[in-house]
């Protein structure tokens, strides 16, 4: 519910939304032509084939959908994705930005404009290919296996009447008076149906924001990605949405931020509290977010540098803790060039609080992290959020019972094994770590030992980081442990040479028991490293100087 002091404050439309109806047909078209714009869904439609179908049958059933709300506002021209399709879109000058109905224009002009023959096999993420069974008056996908049925007629065959009285004529059930009509009936009803709307002209930017959020909080939550598109949207700027912040962040090489991840990130730039949702943040601020997307870009930028440089984090697949991500982007947004002590200082609190050291829940550690950070002050930030790290809570790393590369302690333990360089069981090479996984993400996590029931093989000590399909078992075996290179392929595993022998005997369990050892043992050196629990944590000695002369005075 809106708070009262928002009510209040709220501005007056000068003229009332036009209310009006159009029919399905033209709005369509509308949506075809680029002078409807529909935002690019590129995290994906929420809506699934049930709901499309569903969309369709209370169309042909005449029962009523809802209406439609469009903001009025220039448009420049673009390429535009509404589902599968991609379209030109010229300038318009008084183009109709969808407010509210994102999902029943796009199924409908996805479904409509699609072009025939539609795929006799759809891929299961794509809801748009649907026929209209004349035999029961249903609308359905393409059968999975099995005949198909000769009474399904492809949707788009019924958007334009003249093309379908056409197809009719070659059409099998073409003499058949009572399939005929249906199929007419049909193509009239989608066609004529009519859908009402509101249409918003007004140059008063608050008023459309209360708009949209009023309009997209009843009864469901709001989404940034199309408040953003929809009220600040600029086709002259990019990035301008999460998804586009998304495709510019993966060019840094290090893999893909959710536009979850992101959003909170983009809080945390803010100052806000990252545990809050959009709705929170925008009755204090309507204008919340408007332009971080585009400031966003080189703070994430640098935050992926020093994870990288600073936290060996090769890529944000072996990332543990991603909710710290928040906290760094305020801290790089204020302090965009740390000296090297700061970074220093940045990565050991980082790696302590990964490793369990954190005095908070992450939700209070994000919190408590952001007010740390003085804008004024890097060192003085740098303390503080040390000062965030319980010491007393420092344990020995020990290594999950089973793997599963989302967690972080299993994060943990691939990151240690990226920075001992892994290598290529064939050619002996360094494997390009940020590569692999790009291409074959969680599958370069490769089982050494395959084989059902052998105690240990859910472990992490039964994985290796190798391109997928790599005869893992094989190669390992045939590595002569008393040669200088076998040696150091494994090694680079941290496998060795007494586990190289056990698995060249057969004895996989001890080779898992003996691997573990040493995984855990390259685990707890990287992270005992990387922590720097017993190094000084000191600031800069130019900072202490400044400190007490500022005392004294």
């Amino acid at each position: 519910m809106v708070g009262s002091g928002l009510i209040n404050s709220a501005p007056q439309l000068l003229r009332k939304p036009k209310a009006r109806t159009e029919k399905v047909e033209d709005l369509v078209e509308m949506v075809y032509r680029g002078f409807i714009r529909v935002p690019s869904f590129q995290r994906g439609l929420r809506w699934g084939t049930k709901q499309v179908q569903e969309l369709f049958d209370s169309i042909y059933r005449g029962y009523p959908i809802g209406s439609l709300l469009f903001y009025q506002r220039p448009a420049e021209a673009t390429r535009i994705l509404v589902g599968p399709l991609r379209l030109s879109a010229p300038e318009e000058a008084k183009a109709w930005w969808v407010v509210d109905g994102q999902q029943r224009l796009t199924a409908l002009t996805a479904c409509l404009r699609r072009e025939v023959p539609l795929p006799a096999k759809p891929d299961p993420g794509d809801p748009f290919v649907l026929y209209f069974d004349v035999a029961d008056q249903a609308f359905r996908r393409p059968p999975k296996a099995g005949d198909f049925p000769s009474t399904l007629v492809p949707l788009p065959k019924l958007l334009d009447a003249t093309e379908l009285t056409e197809w009719a004529f070659t059409w099998e059930y073409g003499r058949d008076d009572t399939l005929r009509r249906r199929l007419f009936d049909a193509g009239t009803r989608i066609r004529d149906y009519p859908i009402p709307l509101y249409l918003i002209e007004t140059e008063d930017i608050e008023a459309a924001q209360q708009i949209f959020y009023r309009t997209n909080t009843a009864g469901k939550p709001l989404e940034w990605p199309e408040v953003h598109k929809a009220l600040f949207g600029d086709e002259k700027s990019s990035p301008s949405t999460l998804a586009d912040l998304s495709n510019e962040i993966a060019r840094v090489g290090m893999g893909r931020l959710t536009e979850e991840r992101l959003l909170t990130a983009l809080f945390g730039l803010e100052g806000l509290d990252p545990t809050r949702t959009l709705a929170e943040h925008y009755r204090r601020d309507p204008a919340v977010l408007r332009d971080a997307v585009q400031e966003g870009v080189p703070v994430l930028r640098r935050v992926l540098s020093f994870l990288r440089r600073d936290g060996e984090i090769p890529h944000l697949r072996l990332l543990p803790k991603r909710v710290l991500i928040d906290v760094l982007t305020r801290f790089f947004a204020l302090h965009p060039e740390p000296s090297a002590r700061t970074r220093v200082l940045l990565s050991r609190w980082f790696w302590r609080t990964v490793l369990g050291a954190g005095a908070f829940d992450d939700r209070t550690l994000r919190r408590q992290g952001i007010k740390s950070i003085e804008r004024n002050d890097e060192e003085a930030s740098a303390q503080r959020l040390l000062d965030l790290v319980d010491r007393t809570r420092h344990r020995p790393f020990e290594l999950p019972a089973a793997f599963d590369g989302r967690s972080d302690d299993n994060r943990i333990v691939l990151a240690a094994l990226a920075h001992l360089k892994p290598r290529h069981l064939m050619t002996g090479r360094p494997l390009d770590i940020p590569g692999l996984l790009k291409e074959q993400d969680k599958d370069a996590f490769v089982k050494i030992i395959s084989k059902s029931g052998v105690e240990g093989s859910r472990s992490p000590a039964n994985r290796i980081v190798q391109p997928q399909g790599t005869p893992v078992l094989k190669l390992l075996k045939s590595l002569e442990p008393s040669l200088f290179d076998g040696n150091a392929i494994a090694a680079s595993h941290a496998i060795s040479p007494k586990a190289l022998n056990l698995l060249r005997e057969g004895d996989l369990e001890a080779f898992l028991d003996e691997r573990l050892l040493t995984l855990t043992e390259a685990v707890r050196g990287f992270a005992s490293r990387m922590a720097a629990w017993e190094q000084s944590d000191r600031p800069s000695i130019e900072y202490l100087l400044r400190s007490t002369e500022a005392a004294a005075s």
